[in-house]
């Protein structure tokens, strides 16, 4: 069975047809001869066009009415049901001592329901009543009511046997098949969906299942091994450039410090600045570790942030509980929360941090009575050194290098696996809603 397992999907799909024929013909030698043995529609048939000729021969050897009413009589202890009728009546004849095969011909006819009117009869629906007219000869005729055979001598045997040679294989084999064909796939495919949510995972792909699968397992660990490779490489390089930067902007800041130039040093400072300030928001926008996580006051967390920004002039203040348990990268929240409050302060008067414990989750939400941001920005704002400050207007505290919201989309998103949204406000402003799972280690609050 391992090597099966390990077998192409035509190789297990051939098997599976195999296994299935040989299921059917099993069951179907094994247990017709029990299902059928005692109930058949056609002996049935048989049987009562043999009564019926039986009583036909007597009543046709009847000499006195007295004789004919005992014949009628003991075809009901045959439970036949039969009277006299009018000759011209009649649909077949009968001659005494020959064969008669028109009388066996026309029971059929009669009785062989098709399958609409025995599922009918089956749910208790009574059809419309089938007569038998025979001529005698004589100037006599008798009319047989024909019999209603319950649905159990063909309908439920042949119900049976559909149940057991298709129903019950079917379903063995496509529990067979989840085990042997889908069982990988979906293990495969709740891997990738690993791999996609995380950009930074260096598992691997593990290769079990049909030659296929483990084939396709084989060429992503490939191609993921690749981008892991480059991305390394790129931050590697990066690394290297903004570490060389940093020594001619540092000679460069000494030398315009001794300038005599106030207003000409006072503008390059700031440039300088500004590049020093960008190569440690892409060194931040690059870094791919994150710390472990551990339980912290999530609450106290967030009002020292408020406090902070409010030390340097900004009108943030915390909402929520006074106290929140949460496991967490704290590090990484305060990196994240920091950017969306210094962001909104650029375009905002009034900033609020909210805090909500909800029964599965943490919801964070930073909201600021700025302009806002159209649903296209929304998007766009999330790109790496995408700036919106030329399509909404912004105060002197406008700036930045359009990798905050990136950073805090990657420490939410990644890091902490939870969902970072853009909202509105009404009636005017902007939401950073953070939604982040309770850990399975355990949070406690109070």
């Amino acid at each position: 069975m391992k090597e099966l397992r390990g077998a192409s999907i035509r190789t297990q799909l051939l098997f599976l047809a195999i296994l299935f024929v040989i299921l059917v013909s099993a069951v179907a030698a094994t247990t017709e001869p029990f299902i059928y043995g005692r109930h058949d529609k056609g002996i049935e048939i048989g049987l009562f066009a043999g009564r019926t000729e039986a009583i036909l021969t007597q009543f046709a050897g009847a000499h006195s009415p007295l004789e004919e009413d005992a014949v009628i009589r003991f075809a009901g202890r045959l439970d036949i049901s039969v009277e006299r009728a009018a000759p011209e009546d009649a649909s077949v004849a009968f001659v005494a001592g020959m064969s008669n095969p028109q009388i066996l011909k026309q029971v059929r006819e009669l009785i062989d329901d098709s399958v609409a009117t025995a599922v009918v009869r089956a749910f208790g629906l009574r059809g419309s009543e089938t007569t038998l007219i025979v001529n005698l000869g004589d100037g006599r005729a008798l009319a047989f009511s024909t019999p209603r055979f319950p649905a159990s001598i063909w309908l439920w045997p042949a119900f049976a046997s559909g149940l057991l040679k298709i129903v019950i294989p079917l379903i063995l084999l496509a529990y067979i098949g989840s085990w042997l064909i889908t069982g990988p796939l979906v293990r495969f495919a709740s891997a990738a969906r690993r791999v996609s949510m995380d950009d930074h995972s260096d598992v691997l792909f593990k290769a079990e299942g049909a030659s296929e699968i483990t084939s396709l397992a084989a060429s992503l660990n490939v191609m993921q091994t690749r981008i892991q490779t480059m991305l390394r490489e790129r931050t590697r390089i990066l690394r290297a450039i903004s570490h060389d930067l940093r020594t001619p902007l540092t000679r460069l800041r000494m030398r315009i410090e001794r300038s005599n130039e106030p207003e000409l040093r006072e503008r390059m400072l700031a440039d300088i600045g500004a590049l020093s300030s960008l190569i440690d928001a892409s060194l931040e926008f690059l870094d791919n570790q994150y710390e472990p996580h551990r339980k912290i006051d999530i609450s106290s967390l967030l009002q020292t942030i408020a406090d902070d920004f409010a030390d340097t002039g900004v009108d943030v203040r915390f909402i929520g509980p006074r106290r929140l348990v949460y496991q967490c990268m704290p590090q990484g929240l305060t990196r994240a929360i920091s950017n969306l409050v210094d962001n909104a302060s650029r375009y905002a008067n009034h900033i609020e941090i909210v805090l909500e414990d909800n029964n599965d989750s943490v919801a964070i939400r930073v909201r600021d009575d700025g302009p806002g941001l159209s649903d296209e920005l929304k998007a766009k704002v999330l790109q790496p050194f995408f700036k919106a400050d030329e399509s909404r207007p912004a105060n002197l505290r406008s700036g930045g290098f359009g990798l905050g919201l990136s950073i805090a989309q990657g420490i939410i998103v990644t890091g902490h696996k939870g969902s970072f949204k853009l909202l509105d406000r009404h009636p005017h402003g902007l939401v950073a809603e953070i939604i982040l799972p309770k850990s399975e280690a355990g949070l406690a609050s109070s």
